[in-house]
């Protein structure tokens, strides 16, 4: 079922990437789980769906708004969405996907680009419910400037201390305190003795998921508790 959504809010966040608040038309968000995805749908002037792309949402259930961070990559849907402003009216489809989070309490995250978005839906929710264990989000990005949600990440970890955020640059010059380099078994080692005993959720390009999960099942996690939701 595809429902009605105004645009309410439309910020950038960081290169070529906005976020965008989504509130129904009518009646309620319908209900869903923190790292479940939804089909936004760009309609024409009848109501009927131009073109449609899977997103995964990176709001919380327990808020009164779907958040999508989307990339202006200029394809068919961002092509247009880029030029929509607050106001404008937008379908989506119910949130579903198997990939998705039910309180566990040690979980680590890894995520590429816009793939945080699936994680910071999980590390709000998290947060705001201030569940007990050990939680800890390796985030590979490019650059500083492409490091999406800083500022909420360094907050988020204040709010539950149980959460930690690994951060690695893979083409930053500058001075930087954090880890460089692609995500390998090395660097997840320095903060996860026994990766076996979480549960892991990776979000990300293809390329980058399927090498993460071969260095996963090389540490002795069961591929029962690797969770993937990937693009490219």
């Amino acid at each position: 079922m595809v429902r009605k959504y105004k645009i309410t809010e439309i910020r950038d966040l960081g290169p070529e990437t906005r976020v965008f608040h989504l509130e129904p038309v009518e009646g309620e968000i319908p209900g869903y789980k923190a790292g479940q995805f939804l089909f936004l749908h760009l309609l024409d002037e009848k109501g009927e769906t131009i073109v449609k792309r899977p997103y995964s949402i990176a709001s919380a259930p327990h808020m009164p708004y779907i958040e999508l961070c989307i990339k202006l990559v200029k394809g068919e849907l961002t092509g247009r969405l880029e030029n929509m402003g607050k106001g404008a009216i937008v379908g989506m489809d119910d949130p579903v996907g198997p990939v998705r989070y039910n309180d566990e309490e040690k979980a680590a995250f890894i995520a590429g680009g816009t793939g945080i978005s699936l994680m910071i839906s999980i590390l709000r929710h998290i947060a705001h419910r201030q569940l007990k264990g050990e939680f800890i989000l390796f985030y590979s990005a490019r650059r500083k400037e492409n490091i999406l949600y800083r500022e909420e990440l360094e907050k988020l970890q204040k709010k539950n201390p149980a959460i930690k955020v690994v951060v690695t640059l893979t083409r930053e010059e500058e001075e930087w305190g954090g880890e460089k380099g692609r995500l390998c078994h090395e660097m997840l080692k320095r903060y996860i003795s026994e990766p076996k005993e979480f549960t892991w959720w990776l979000c990300g390009p293809m390329g980058m998921l399927k090498a993460m999960r071969e260095c996963l099942a090389s540490a002795g996690v069961e591929p029962k508790k690797i969770h993937m939701e990937g693009w490219g």
